[in-house]
């Protein structure tokens, strides 16, 4: 049976919240020297799917995980914070600020974190704000170029590893090499925003000094060949000021009658 890609909007329901595991189920350690916020907390997103790893020990470096989330109090000083966060962590970190009588004042950091939220914070923020992290992460670290040759089937159409779009009333288009690199970018991560850095980086390289004008007429020519209206599309919609998503489900099959060295 060939995998099918869920957006957020789209998972199927069930006892825990298969938003999270459809990312790549996600493991969580959680640092917070508070037992009361961080029982609360761990209950929380274990409810919501995720595996949690809650430290009583906050001098204790976090074990592999795909993210952390640290609480500290806001006028904690450098030299009291723990070894391990000294330094930003390896994997994305989410820093939750704890109020003290002097409102504003955030506990001195020596990194930039991934997202930084002052507590209490509401749940549905927390959980968005470890969607959003996860997503990107996952984003950043897949390789489109792996020699698997996959035809994803989308809306009424196929595109396979040779750059063929095909409809399923029989119409054929041959794709330029970008444009096929974005749109198998797009199929990769249905319904999810990709930011035009994360598009760019991805069809001509992170170190390339292609201008958004670029990536701009790379999407009218998708949305030309898909039959999207370019004014109000449909399929390849844009987030104004961030990015694109394409918002339909996608099916991968691998295509085994593809020579991957040769195409």
């Amino acid at each position: 049976m060939s995998p099918r890609y869920y957006g957020p909007s789209d998972a199927p329901r069930g006892g825990a919240d298969p938003a999270a595991s459809a990312i790549f189920a996600p493991r969580i350690y959680l640092a917070d020297p508070d037992p009361l916020t961080r029982t609360q907390l761990a209950e929380y997103l274990r409810d919501k799917g995720f595996d949690i790893i809650a430290a009583t020990d906050m001098d204790t470096a976090p074990p592999p995980v795909d993210v952390v989330i640290v609480a500290l109090d806001s006028m904690i000083q450098r030299a009291n914070k723990p070894n391990w966060l000294v330094a930003k962590p390896e994997v994305p970190t989410i820093v939750l600020d704890r109020p003290s009588v002097f409102p504003g004042r955030a506990a001195p950091l020596g990194f930039t974190p991934d997202a930084r939220l002052s507590l209490p914070v509401h749940p549905r923020k927390l959980m968005a704000t470890i969607r959003r992290i996860l997503s990107l992460a996952r984003v950043d670290s897949v390789d489109l170029r792996e020699a698997t040759a996959f035809v994803y089937s989308f809306s009424g159409w196929k595109l396979y590893p040779d750059r063929r779009l095909e409809s399923s009333d029989g119409k054929t288009v041959l794709v330029e090499k970008r444009d096929f690199e974005l749109l198998k970018a797009l199929l990769t991560f249905p319904r999810h925003l990709l930011t035009r850095q994360q598009l760019i980086a991805i069809v001509w390289g992170s170190d390339s000094a292609i201008k958004n004008r670029t990536l701009d007429r790379s999407i009218t020519h998708l949305r030309r060949h898909l039959g999207d209206d370019v004014r109000f599309p449909a399929l390849i919609k844009t987030v104004v000021g961030v990015g694109y998503r394409l918002d339909v489900d996608v099916d991968v099959d691998v295509d085994v009658d593809v020579d991957v060295e040769k195409s």
